[in-house]
């Protein structure tokens, strides 16, 4: 399959636009009729070494350019792993927000913990989610699409958009952001 990578100015729009049918409501009958919106990315590109590798400067790039393309988004909370990698690549973005990180340790649930939190806590909101290249499509298959996809060692560009409506119906927009990395 042929992928596309999409300009920074487009994919604001469309999240945009997506983050508008998702805005926050205030009453329990508009809050039934939300979207949810889930946005997922891997971190950026990090360094080789360490135990908890940090970014490489192609990655701090990668995570100023998530910060400036979900910047005007009106997003809720930007949730990471406790690792070096995914909250350097979220900050950037939570800072231009005035959100703090949430970071949600990794373990043999954290995809199903990370679906319940969405499930329960941000219902009609946005969130965006910076996890790694085996949790994102694992979180990506708790919120219900099948199938999932799956990410290379070696690609840093994918960010999918979940949305799930007060109905159940779930589905997945797959885009790019950045410098192509596969």
């Amino acid at each position: 399959m042929k992928r596309f990578l999409m300009h920074s100015c487009s994919l604001v729009v469309l999240l945009l636009g997506i983050s508008t049918l998702a805005c926050r409501t205030s009453s329990v009958s508009d809050h039934a009729e939300s979207i949810t919106t889930v946005i997922l990315v891997r971190h950026a590109e990090k360094e080789l070494v360490g135990d908890d590798p940090g970014l490489t400067q192609a990655g701090a790039d990668r995570a100023s350019e998530l910060a400036h393309v979900l910047g005007e988004v009106n997003v809720s909370a930007v949730y990471s792993t406790p690792f070096a990698r995914t909250r350097n690549t979220a900050i950037p973005l939570a800072n231009i927000l005035g959100l703090d990180v949430t970071e949600v340790s990794v373990g043999q649930s954290f995809a199903a913990h990370m679906a319940e939190i969405i499930h329960i806590e941000h219902v009609g909101e946005t969130v965006v989610i910076v996890s790694h290249s085996n949790t994102t499509p694992a979180i990506i298959g708790e919120l219900g699409v099948l199938p999932v996809p799956t990410i290379e060692d070696d690609e840093y560009d994918d960010l999918y958009v979940v949305t799930i409506t007060a109905a159940g119906t779930v589905s997945l927009l797959p885009l790019r952001y950045g410098r192509e990395t596969n």
